[in-house]
């Protein structure tokens, strides 16, 4: 009898713990509650780095409260994986908040760290206008040095006195004022404290060395933290080639530097190890842990990206093997922007284009070239000349046509002259359609989608990879009472046509003026004049005088005139030669002003300033 009860006892007890296991799990609104505490470990994250330790301190406590009242209600460990990953998360911020002083009061004035405080502002809001390569007047702020250094306007800092400085006049203006950031929004009111009260308290910079970029300090104090694996080249998927490609289409938009979505940037590889507000999103080697999978892969809400993108099926097992893999990183440079590891549509055509034979290439430049023609003239069959270097069809007749054809040989005699060019100028030819009535020419352009004026008798179009190589031209006559002749239009567009040939696309006032330049003598001295008088009443309404070499700062029917005379003033300035190696460096893909400092020995501004001076002039 004794025996039998113990044996009940046994089996009644396992039914108990069987019964307590079969409901000992988290229900839905559990992991809602669970994906909101991480939400509030993030939150908490963000107080430690605006130092608000005590709000932070109190907000840990909570989640972790938190956590216990769900394991109880649920029946479950505290150690069930759902509930630990919070909890690592929780003890991440503790020991960050620990080490940052636990409870202790926001930071004071004179605590602050150009490095820690003021750095990352300027860094995030200000390079893009004043970097080395595009320093708006004459003010870099990348490097302390060329704080210390100022602007055309003077000095940028006085230290201990705000008031005095001129950073802290501009920071606080009203839009339309001087505000800076001129193009944004102003900086948050926290920031301008930031910087005000780091000048008060005698703008010290505690960088090391005042010749390095903002970007490199920043790294170099960032980095400590930070862990880059490295690739053992047994790796069956690659950061660059698999993951980065659908990580800039899908998460770039709303995680770049200048908007860092809950605090994390996916600009480049060291952005991304960095992590967030809520601490690391990728754990090397522990995707279960690692709040990017959970959030892309769909373990965790809100699901990422938000919206309609998804990643697919092979996405997801690539992003799988790459976390099996050790998450290591072959691109190099963890600084270099993912964007640049994934093929532009240009390029990925330049690749496909590029491996055509000439002969194939002719054969495509044919069949598009009737197609460009039948979208203008109808189903009309062109007149038509071929020659070595071009293809030239039309709905004028064939003499006509023959004509323009001495006149391209000849100018791309020239330009190869000037330019030191020999060979083949275009791969397939360049295709030469010559329309002679306006409705031909705007159908044309309405086919292309180009938008055109009335002053608009010409275009001229050359793609990467020379998948597109061609110039249009409307026949206004040799001697029209308006516009360019024939011959001039020629001149301009095939110049446009022989500039843009390369791998990398010069600015369009570079490109059109030009060609405008080497058809002045065809123009006439009625239309230079003209040119001349436009450029010169533009010139007023630039803000900045180096806008003048940014594409889209002028419309596009004044840009001719703006082009035309600023390459005739760089050419009267240098001479020829010089402008071919300004040319050849932008084609290197230096920046204008870099080019114009490496060729001219003036930077952008300067050179604006003194081109406005010579409009005056004449």
């Amino acid at each position: 009898m004794r025996r039998f009860a113990i044996q009940l006892g046994l089996i009644l007890t396992l039914l108990v713990c069987a019964n307590q296991a079969a409901f000992a799990q988290l229900t839905a609104e559990h992991r809602k509650e669970l994906a909101e505490l991480t939400k509030q470990v993030g939150q908490a994250a963000a107080l430690i780095k605006k130092k608000n330790y005590d709000e932070a301190g109190t907000l840990l406590k909570g989640v972790e409260e938190k956590l216990k009242e769900i394991s109880t209600a649920a029946s479950v460990p505290e150690t069930d994986p759902a509930l630990k990953r919070v909890s690592i998360l929780v003890d991440k911020q503790q020991a960050i908040l620990d080490k940052a002083g636990g409870a202790a009061p926001a930071a004071k004035a004179d605590e602050l760290s150009f490095m820690k405080d003021v750095a990352p502002i300027i860094n995030q809001r200000c390079i893009e206008c004043h970097g080395e390569t595009n320093p708006r007047n004459g003010l870099r702020l990348d490097t302390f040095a060329g704080w210390r250094a100022g602007g055309r306007s003077g000095q940028l800092l006085v230290p201990g006195n705000p008031t005095a400085s001129l950073i802290v006049a501009r920071i606080n203006a009203a839009e339309g004022q001087g505000r800076m950031p001129r193009n944004g929004d102003p900086l948050s009111g926290e920031d301008k404290e930031k910087i005000t009260n780091w000048i008060k308290k005698g703008a010290r910079f505690d960088g090391g060395n005042e010749n390095l970029t903002l970007a490199a300090i920043i790294f170099e104090e960032a980095k400590k933290n930070v862990k880059i694996p490295k690739p053992t080249g047994k790796e069956t998927v690659s950061f660059t080639k698999d993951i980065a490609p659908f990580m800039t289409n899908l998460c770039l938009n709303c995680h770049n530097a200048r908007r860092q979505a809950g605090g994390l940037s996916v600009e480049n590889f060291f952005d991304i190890m960095k992590g967030g507000e809520s601490g690391e999103v990728i754990i090397p080697g522990d995707m279960e842990n690692s709040r990017f999978f959970r959030l892309v892969g769909g373990l965790e809400l809100p699901r990422m990206p938000q919206g309609q993108g998804r990643i697919t099926r092979q996405n997801y097992e690539d992003l799988k093997k790459w976390f099996e893999e050790g998450n290591t990183y072959d691109g190099g440079d963890p600084l270099t922007p993912i964007r640049s590891f994934v093929p532009s549509a240009a390029e990925m055509a330049k690749s496909t284009f590029g491996s055509k034979s000439e002969d194939e290439m002719r054969a495509l430049r044919e069949t598009g070239s009737m197609k460009l023609f039948h979208d203008a003239a109808g189903s009309a069959e062109p007149a038509r000349v071929n020659s070595e270097n071009f293809l030239l069809l039309g709905n004028v007749d064939q003499r006509r046509l023959e004509t323009v054809q001495g006149w391209a040989d000849s100018q791309l005699k020239r330009l190869q002259t000037d330019f030191s060019g020999n060979g083949q100028a275009w791969r397939g030819r360049l295709a030469i359609l010559v329309l002679k009535d306006r409705e031909d020419y705007e159908q044309l352009a309405e086919a292309e989608e180009k938008r055109i004026d009335n002053e608009t008798f010409g275009h001229a179009k050359v793609t990467l990879g020379h998948e597109d190589a061609y110039v249009v031209l409307q026949d206004l006559g040799d001697k029209p009472a308006r516009g360019p002749g024939l011959q001039a239009s020629l001149v301009e567009q095939l110049t446009a046509a022989y500039l843009s040939k390369g791998d990398r696309p010069l600015p369009l006032w570079l490109t059109n003026g030009t060609g405008l330049m080497m058809a002045e003598e065809l123009l006439g001295p009625a239309q230079v004049k003209a040119m001349k008088e436009t450029a010169a009443g533009l010139a007023p309404a630039v803000n900045q005088p180096d806008e003048v070499f940014v594409d889209g700062t002028f419309s596009a029917a004044s840009s001719g005139a703006i082009g035309y005379t600023l390459v005739k003033y760089l050419i009267d300035r240098g001479g020829m030669s010089r402008f071919v190696l300004f040319v050849r460096a932008l084609e290197r893909g230096d920046a204008v002003n870099a080019a114009l400092q490496s060729i001219y020995g003036s930077n952008s501004t300067t050179v604006a300033n003194a081109y406005f001076a010579s409009l005056k002039a004449r």
